[in-house]
Formats: C-alpha cells, structure tokens, sequence
C-alpha cells in the first residue's frame, strides 16, 4: 500500500498532527531555545487551547488562554471607558497614596481598610452613567468609604443630592479634604454625609429617593431593603443597585472549594439576600457579574405593564 493509503489509516502514524501550530512544544522547550524582549513576543511562543502537542503544553495552553482573555477583561473594559472625571481621579488618586496600614496601626481609623473596599473604577462609571440617564434628584448610598462612587454619582449628574450613610467620622473628613484640595469643593454643597451605622441611620432620613446605592455590611443587606421599602424612603419608579452581590462567587460555589473560610458567613448572607430578593412579590431584580457582582432591584408595580390601564372617560369613546 501507498503512504497516502496508510494515513487514512486512523491506526497508522501520521507525523505531527495538523493544527499543532506552537512555535514549541512547550514553554518550558521555549524557554530553553532562546530569550524574548517583549511581552508580545512571550505571549506568541506560549501554546493555546488548539496549539498544543503535548498534555503538559495542552494544559499550560489552557491556563495560559484562560488567564490572557479573563485577566485582560475588565483592564481594557476601564481603558475605554473615559467617564472618570476630575473628582473621580482626585478621590482615586489619594485613596491609592493613603497608608491605611498605618492610619490602622495608630488606630485613627474605625476599621482596617484597603483599596479593595473602594467602588472599581468601571463599577463606578457605571454608577456615573446611571445616574445620567435617570436623572434622579436624590440618591441614597449606604456606605461610602472613600466616596468614590458617591463622586461618580455627583458628577453623574449637576443637579442631584446624595446622601451617604457612613459610619467612620475619618472618611468623612478624608474625603472633604480630598474634593478640597483638587478644587471640587462645589460638590460637597450637593453631598450630605450621615455618620453612624447604617441601621441606626436609616429611620433618621426624611423624603423619597430616586435611586439607591448599597455597598455597606454584606450581612445587613436585607435589613437595609425592608428599611427602605417599609419607611417609604424608595420614590415611585426608583431603583435600588445592590454591590457584591456575586460576593467573591461565594453565594453560588461550595464550601469545599472556600479558599478564605473567614468570608462564607458574609456569603452566605449574601446568597439568602439574593433569593429573598427573587422570590418577594413585589420586587424584581436584575443581577449582573460586573466586578464583584451587582444587582439592580426595582419595584414591580412601577413597571408600566403593571399599571391599570386609564378607564375611558364617562361618555367618551373607548377607542
């Protein structure tokens, strides 16, 4: 029989396998044949999900794709969004150049704090987004920190207020010599910030507000809601955008894979939270995996579809 003959042969060998297009086998053989410059470079001579030969660069292919198209995302989701504006930055750029490990040590602060405590910076635009396209008049933020997504929401906006309920007298001061100093002092005339904890505040608030922001103690979350909903504090038509809502992917992992068993209360908090929230008959929510998860909560009767139609007028046509 012919060559041609035995490759159509299952059984038979075949040479390399079309589709093992790596420049190596693996990145170990890669690294051993020569030295690269660019980070563009290293990335083109790892193997991929296809470009494999072996099991070892099959896996490390796998790993090494999965890691280029997961931890990219949300870097170039930032990188072209442009909504940041000049208060926004400010509040950023001190928050990065605090030592909040020393403001703990000399216990000037409530709590120990950390960059991660803050809003992310596409969340934060997405705030500042809708809060443009709502135009509410009064937003409600339960727990503030370093208030960059209460800027995000004043800059949203030129005319609304926002309330935030924040609990340490230190980040409150932090932040008005923050917009102080960066020459967005205007911006505290629309802010109003409430100390104490958030439960103790919340019967303290008078009016409606059009919008509410939750981003405070994980295991207070349906506390907050009933709060609002039952005093009255949510206007007609207004909405409620729940924070860390995806809690680390706690709420929906097992607790064998837990890598910080500390957090499972919070997420366990977080997932009882979610499911009362789908199950209640009068609210409807949305949930979104943007940074650590969000919800966007409204209610039922202020759906349009919800609302009885207007009954024709007494002698008038019912066209």
């Amino acid at each position: 029989n012919s060559a041609a003959a035995k490759a159509q042969d299952a059984s038979s060998y075949m040479g390399r396998f079309d589709g093992t297009q790596a420049r190596h086998a693996s990145p170990a053989m890669a690294a051993m044949a020569e030295s690269v410059d660019s980070k563009d470079a290293r990335v083109c001579m790892l193997p991929t999900s296809t470009k494999w030969s072996v099991l070892s660069s099959r896996t490390e292919g796998l790993v090494a794709e999965l890691s280029e198209l997961v931890s990219n995302q949300d870097a170039y989701c930032v990188s072209q969004s442009r909504a940041e504006g000049k208060a926004m930055c400010a509040v950023r750029e001190k928050m990065l150049s605090t030592p909040w490990a020393d403001e703990w040590a000399q216990r000037r602060t409530m709590f120990s704090y950390g960059e991660e405590m803050s809003t992310d910076p596409l969340e934060a635009v997405l705030l500042k987004q809708l809060v443009f396209m709502a135009k509410p008049r009064r937003v409600l933020e339960i727990g503030m920190f370093v208030g960059y997504g209460a800027v995000a929401m004043l800059e949203g906006s030129p005319t609304a207020q926002v309330v935030s309920l924040e609990i340490d007298p230190y980040l409150k001061e932090w932040l008005r010599s923050c917009l102080s100093d960066a020459g967005c002092a205007e911006l505290t005339q629309r802010h109003e910030v409430m100390l104490g904890p958030a439960l103790e505040s919340l019967p303290k608030l008078t009016g409606e507000f059009d919008m509410v922001f939750v981003d405070a103690n994980k295991a207070e979350y349906k506390a907050y809601v009933e709060g609002i909903l039952a005093r009255g504090l949510l206007a007609a038509g207004g909405v409620i955008i729940c924070d860390n809502i995806l809690y680390n992917g706690y709420p929906y992992m097992h607790s064998h894979f837990d890598a910080q068993p500390a957090r499972r209360n919070f997420g366990n908090a977080i997932r009882e939270f979610n499911q009362w929230v789908s199950d209640h008959p009068q609210l409807e929510q949305v949930v979104l995996p943007v940074r650590d998860g969000i919800s966007i909560i409204r209610r039922t009767a202020d759906s349009p579809l919800a609302r009885p139609e207007p009954s024709p007028k007494e002698g008038g046509s019912a066209d």
